[in-house]
């Protein structure tokens, strides 16, 4: 019966006990060995209750060799018995291995504790309001559902405990890789029990580091969007460095084109950087009804305009997904590089078949140019003018103009003005329409002076009428437009607009394919 297996070089052994105890097994398996032509082998030395004992020699540079069998009789007639591990624990060492027990207990009780601490999120009162209040599923409800019927590797669940700023139980987000219909996926999925949402810097790094897998690991990744956007009081640990919340999206665009498939579902309010999320990746599906996504929220838009209006007719699923409109807005003169920028932006618009709206504000460049330079870049800013007019013109999609402030010159037929037939045309009560703003008729006295009434013309009376004739009101009055509506009402005009407009499949048809009208003589 075999009592003990040892493994050894035994050509390193050569002064040991075991050389000189077994010098015959040694030489005897160093010929063997030589004769095989190996140098040092490992071997394995037997020991046994009789005088025989059976040797294993495995030829290193003969791997798939079948082992060597051979045995050598020991000139020594006693032989040596190694203790027979039973299982048992012996007494002089039970206080080491009770202290070692007690020390796992503790540490497993300690990883259950923090675990069960981590899987509450934000706590009873969060849970209530996130569950009863917004009927939003929790974030591990939400997974059950979307992950295959196993388990799944969850990744850093402990991140966030103990920070310099407070707890942030598991960061505020889950991440970790299971498998959707077979396929494993990362995933990336907000706690919005947890402040909302909100991500905080040690956020911003657990989703990295699930990106950085991503990734690595060419896994396609899923976010599961439901965040309110930075931290504000951390934003110096957030926003300006390389590695803080913008490298999530720039991550998002690595990945898509590195052809890592990247889908998003927005489940509740992602405000500000946590619309960005969504917005970037390759599909998107929102929550009917309780998914939102926009940079700012109604508080905001009340604050800034004065308007009341619902979450989910500001940003909601039914207009993502169903009022796609091209805007095209200014704030001031039209410059040059502005001209092309809109002009390539109708064109794109008209060849994907987007109704274009125009939020309109224009003032007309004032000052005549000097010199050669100055008149090279306005007959520049004028070419460019002209070829946004020609794209507006020709743009074969719904038009909706709204002018919000100026409507001034030549500029204002660029952003589809009256002339240029929109289909819808509004103004607010501070719009103001004319060839020049009032407050600069002294600049065209000259030109007044000497084709009209000639010298001793009165400004004031020329500023006056212009005040008179560019008021919205009056405009209106005189059917210029199709009517004057308040700030907080424009979302919903144009809304309607849109709705009435997408009744009939909008399609431009050339005079010569046009059928002959019906006439009745």
């Amino acid at each position: 019966m075999w009592n003990h297996i040892t493994f050894m070089m035994l050509s390193r052994y050569s002064r040991c006990l075991l050389a000189t105890s077994c010098s015959p097994l040694f030489h005897t398996s160093k010929s063997i060995a030589q004769e095989f032509g190996i140098g040092r082998q490992q071997m394995s030395l037997l020991s046994c209750k009789s005088g025989i004992k059976y040797v294993k020699v495995v030829l290193c540079n003969k791997i798939h060799s079948s082992p060597v069998r051979f045995k050598i009789k020991n000139k020594y007639q006693h032989t040596k018995n190694f203790p027979v591990l039973d299982g048992g624990i012996p007494s002089l060492y039970r206080h080491v291995f009770e202290s070692n027990t007690r020390n796992s207990e503790i540490c497993i009780q300690r990883y259950s504790e923090l675990f069960a601490k981590v899987s509450k999120g934000g706590g009873k009162n969060a849970i209530f309001r996130h569950t009863q209040r917004n009927k939003k599923m929790l974030v591990r409800e939400r997974l059950k559902m979307l992950l295959d019927d196993e388990n799944f590797l969850e990744l850093s669940p402990f991140a966030g405990l103990d920070m310099p700023y407070g707890d942030v139980p598991a960061a505020g987000c889950l991440t970790g890789i299971g498998k959707i219909c077979g396929v494993w996926c990362v995933f990336m999925a907000n706690d919005a029990t947890v402040k909302g949402g909100t991500i905080y810097p040690i956020s911003v790094k657990k989703q990295l580091r699930a990106q950085e897998i991503a990734i690595k690991n060419r896994l396609p990744s899923v976010y599961l969007v439901d965040s309110g956007g930075a931290f504000l009081p951390l934003q110096a640990e957030l926003f300006p460095d390389q590695f803080h919340g913008g490298r999530i999206f720039y991550n998002e665009a690595v990945m898509s084109a590195l052809r890592i498939p990247q889908v998003a579902v927005v489940c509740g309010s992602c405000t500000a950087g946590g619309a960005y999320v969504p917005t970037m990746a390759e599909e998107t599906a929102i929550v009917d009804k309780i998914g939102t996504m926009f940079l700012a929220g109604p508080p905001l838009v009340k604050a800034a305009t004065g308007e009341d209006i619902h979450p989910e007719e500001l940003g909601g699923a039914n207009l993502h997904a169903k009022q796609l409109v091209g805007i095209v807005a200014n704030n001031g003169e039209l410059t040059h590089d502005a001209s092309l920028k809109g002009s390539h932006f109708i064109q794109l618009c008209s060849q994907r078949n987007v109704p274009v709206l125009f939020v309109l504000n224009t003032a007309p460049c004032l000052t005549e140019p000097t010199s050669l330079s100055q008149a090279e870049d306005h007959t520049n800013r004028l070419k460019a003018q002209a070829s946004m007019m020609a794209a507006v013109a020709c743009a074969a999609v719904p038009k909706i103009t709204l002018v919000i402030g100026g409507c001034y010159g030549n500029e204002s037929y660029a952003m589809c003005g009256r002339s240029f037939d929109p289909n819808f045309l509004f103004l607010w009560p501070n719009a103001r329409i004319a060839l020049v703003d009032s407050r600069y008729c002294h600049t065209f006295s000259v030109v007044w002076d000497d084709d009209c009434t000639g010298a001793g013309t009165d400004i004031k009376l020329l500023k006056a009428k212009l005040d008179k004739e560019s008021n919205a009101f009056y405009s209106s009055a005189r059917i210029w437009d199709d009517g004057v509506i308040l700030p907080q009402s424009s979302r919903k005009v144009i809304a309607q607009c849109l709705r009435i407009i997408k009744q009939q499949k909008y399609q431009f048809i050339s005079l010569h394919q046009s059928p002959l009208p019906v006439i009745r003589i």
